[in-house]
């Protein structure tokens, strides 16, 4: 399902740390980085997702290197432009979750870059292999044709949850919308304006673990024809 946030995540940097620690550069931090591991429950697939995000100034060459030492992302971009400041990666999704886990190991990934400056930026964000929990899609039901006016998605509670991210995408004009739902909260009226009559939604829910993990629950849904 697309639109995955939230949450969402990290990125790179080795080599160059390396060149910077031998000119005796000192290293700025990360703005922001985050590994997450993101389940879909219902087509059964797991990926890693990295996120990072740099200063004001953009990068020019980043990597990631695994508990261990193994590098498993590089980056060299055009270090005589003004670089990227931000980075978004996904993983292959695999059935196999234990290939998953395999090619990504639990624990602390090192996060390393040189800006088009030649500075020097360095931090380190842990993936954890905790599965985070599934909640069931209460309404509307798989395969429903609902007006849409009168649209409520809702799902049950799940122990434990730091966040829901609840998307509703329309597989036929291909808007999405994303919300961030915090508990108790478990529904949410989705005002007309928003729907469109005659389509075919996808309706999903992610259940966020404070580990920063997710898992998703989807289903699909109709509008009814509007009537002439």
């Amino acid at each position: 399902m697309k639109n995955r946030v939230l949450a969402t995540l990290a990125l790179i940097g080795m080599v160059a740390v390396r060149v910077a620690a031998a000119d005796g550069l000192s290293c700025s931090d990360f703005s922001e980085l985050a590994m997450t591991l993101e389940r879909n429950a219902t087509d059964g697939d797991t990926e890693v997702v990295f996120f990072a995000q740099g200063g004001d100034e953009g990068l020019g060459r980043l990597a990631i290197i695994a508990p261990g030492g193994r590098r498993v992302a590089k980056f060299e971009g055009d270090r005589r432009g003004i670089g990227l400041r931000e980075f978004l990666l996904e993983s292959a999704e695999p059935p196999d979750l234990e290939r998953v886990l395999a090619s990504f190991p639990e624990g602390p990934y090192a996060f390393n870059g040189i800006t088009v400056k030649g500075d020097c930026l360095r931090g380190s964000a842990a993936l954890s292999h905790d599965i985070a929990p599934e909640t069931t899609l209460l309404t509307p039901s798989e395969d429903e044709e609902v007006i849409a006016g009168q649209l409520v998605l809702s799902w049950t509670p799940v122990a434990g949850a730091e966040r829901y991210i609840v998307e509703l995408n329309n597989e036929d004009s291909g808007s999405e919308f994303t919300f961030e739902v915090f508990p108790p909260t478990t529904a949410l009226a989705i005002p007309a304006s928003l729907v469109e009559a005659g389509s075919e939604y996808q309706f999903g829910v992610g259940v966020r673990a404070p580990s920063g993990n997710v898992t998703f629950v989807e289903l699909t849904f109709t509008t009814a024809e509007e009537k002439s």
